[in-house]
């Protein structure tokens, strides 16, 4: 980036959670002297879980932090459609489910560039706190809840360095697995295709397989089980995790701080969940299910996470990091790496703003 600082301005309509990540990454790089800040309320709606940025009255860019494609779409309607009206207005779009197969089924899917992975953090006195006119009442009630310390979702219990650890070599290694369940019989998806009701139940039989398993063969060096609710007790009572030591915001990032393989699932809409982001934040070594989305960067099956599609290859990837200690100490260490250069707010935001700048200035050259 060029020494003149960029002037960005942030237009936002309703602020929910997966914009706090974003937003505490521009206020980092406005505290750091490396950009000058505005924030403004839209006079339109922009849809859920996005944000416009005006990079130096030259550039709209569009900030997607959504699950997948198709999620905002109702029954009936194409995906395709709906970015390609949306895409007309901006220059760019960063989104976090990236897909280069997405995007060629859209005609303006070039603008679409990797954002990164998305997980709840903030930092102090982040604008996103703040009410806005068209935060949902409900949002409204629970970001009053948020700014007093005695609530569990205290906002600074989410805090950047909450989650950041450096990696930890382990000759007992602690193997971690928490989960919630998605009811397939919610009312949010009396809207939705079939396919989305599916979809949940299939998360829900991995997740509920791979930690029956987890215990059986791991015993005490597995910390898992589902987190409560009406319908996971109905689902599984006998995975569910009754310790308010482990499941409260305090007690889950110590556990997970401690230990070392770190396991996660497909999210909705095939998304990265959040908590690949804190695994990540963390120094973890990680298995997972195929990544759907692509992220900036060099991250890579083997190098940075291992994959599984069952139950047994879950468990034998375990058993792979276990024994291999090199090769989790190693892993660990390449996380690290990449949320310092690509996950920790400040950076994402960052090599977004670096591709802008590019774009700016060739602009500058072919106008001259």
């Amino acid at each position: 980036m060029n020494h003149s600082k960029p002037l960005c301005i942030l237009k936002v309509s309703e602020v929910p959670l997966h914009l706090y990540q974003l937003i505490s990454g521009f206020m980092m790089l406005k505290n750091q002297g490396i950009i000058d800040l505005k924030i403004e309320e839209s006079e339109k709606k922009i849809p859920y879980n996005m944000m416009e940025v005006n990079v130096n009255n030259q550039l709209r860019v569009l900030y997607d932090a959504n699950d997948g494609y198709d999620n905002l779409i109702k029954k009936g309607d194409r995906f395709e459609d709906f970015y390609d009206k949306l895409l007309k207005e901006y220059d760019i779009c960063f989104k976090r489910s990236f897909s280069k197969e997405y995007n060629e089924k859209l005609t303006l899917g070039h603008k679409i560039k990797p954002l990164g992975l998305n997980y709840m953090v903030t930092i102090r006195k982040n604008w996103a706190h703040n009410i806005y006119k068209l935060d949902p009442k409900a949002e409204k009630i629970k970001k009053i809840i948020r700014k007093f310390p005695f609530s569990m979702y205290y906002n600074n219990k989410y805090l950047v360095e909450t989650f950041e650890e450096k990696p930890v070599f382990n000759a007992n290694p602690k193997i971690l697995f928490i989960a919630r369940l998605w009811n397939p019989e919610g009312e949010e998806l009396s809207g939705l295709p079939q396919s989305k009701i599916d979809e949940r139940k299939e998360i829900n039989e991995i997740r509920i397989k791979c930690i029956e398993a987890c215990k059986k063969e791991f015993g005490d060096n597995f910390i898992g089980g589902i987190t409560p609710s009406e319908y996971a007790r109905k689902k599984c009572n006998h995975l569910i995790i009754n310790d308010k030591k482990i499941t409260n915001r305090d007690g889950y990032l110590k556990v997970m701080k401690n230990c070392d393989i770190c396991i996660a699932t497909t999210g909705l809409h095939e998304s990265i969940g959040w908590k690949f982001g804190e695994y990540v934040a963390a120094s973890k070594a990680i298995i997972t299910e195929k990544l759907h989305y692509e992220l900036p960067g060099k991250f890579r099956k083997n190098i940075n996470y291992l994959e599984f599609d069952t139950v047994e290859s879950c468990i034998n990837n375990i058993y792979k990091l276990i024994n291999d200690k090199d090769k989790r100490y190693r892993m660990m260490k390449n996380n690290y790496e990449y949320y310092k250069k690509y996950v920790k707010p400040d950076k994402l935001i960052l090599n977004t703003l670096k591709e802008c700048i590019e774009i700016i200035e060739s602009k500058k050259l072919t106008e001259e």
